[in-house]
């Protein structure tokens, strides 16, 4: 066994306490308060409409939910992305469309709002093009000592149903106004 020793030839011991990365440290909330403040202020407004599985209409052999159901009243989130163009290319199977949303949100302000990370499967509405999108990945970013500053969600144009009429959009549409957020509210 190697055993680290000091110069005077005793075991090294070490000193104090492992209190250099403590993840309560007001300055890092902080921080982290910032960027969610940054995001609010520069982002946009992004609705999450959960998704709910149910047992009895999962598919057995592809493992997926034919009848799930998404939530009616969205959670209002903040954070921003780059609105893509469509590109509808032409295939074997007909009109393909690739495209993928990057979205980045404070990680921690999604925490409080959800209460848990966003669902893989839940719908966004975004309210600058007015399009609906389903979330097909997330991970974070921008580490700080203990946690992390940012989540991102990678989505993809979101597509009803058309032969069960499952996964429907909300007939109602959200609405937004210009001059609301938290710049504006008083």
């Amino acid at each position: 066994m190697i055993c680290i020793r000091n110069c005077d030839g005793t075991p090294y011991r070490l000193s104090g306490s492992m209190q250099v990365f403590d993840p309560e440290n007001p300055e890092l909330n902080l921080l982290n308060q910032w960027d969610a403040e940054l995001i609010a202020f520069s982002g946009t407004p992004i609705f999450y409409f959960e998704c709910f599985l149910q047992i009895n209409t999962i598919d057995k052999l592809y493992q997926e939910d034919r009848g799930k159901i998404f939530a009616t009243n969205p959670v209002q989130l903040y954070g921003y992305y780059d609105p893509i163009t469509a590109s509808n290319f032409m295939n074997v199977f007909g009109m393909d469309g690739p495209e993928e949303l990057k979205i980045t949100f404070n990680y921690r302000a999604v925490l409080k709002a959800l209460g848990k990370p966003p669902k893989i499967g839940s719908r966004l509405f975004t309210p600058h093009k007015r399009e609906n999108w389903v979330i097909v990945s997330r991970g974070v970013s921008e580490f700080q000592l203990w946690g992390e500053f940012h989540l991102i969600l990678f989505c993809q144009r979101f597509q009803e149903s058309t032969t069960d009429g499952s996964g429907q959009q909300t007939s109602k549409q959200v609405d937004f106004k210009l001059n609301s957020g938290p710049l504006f509210d008083s």
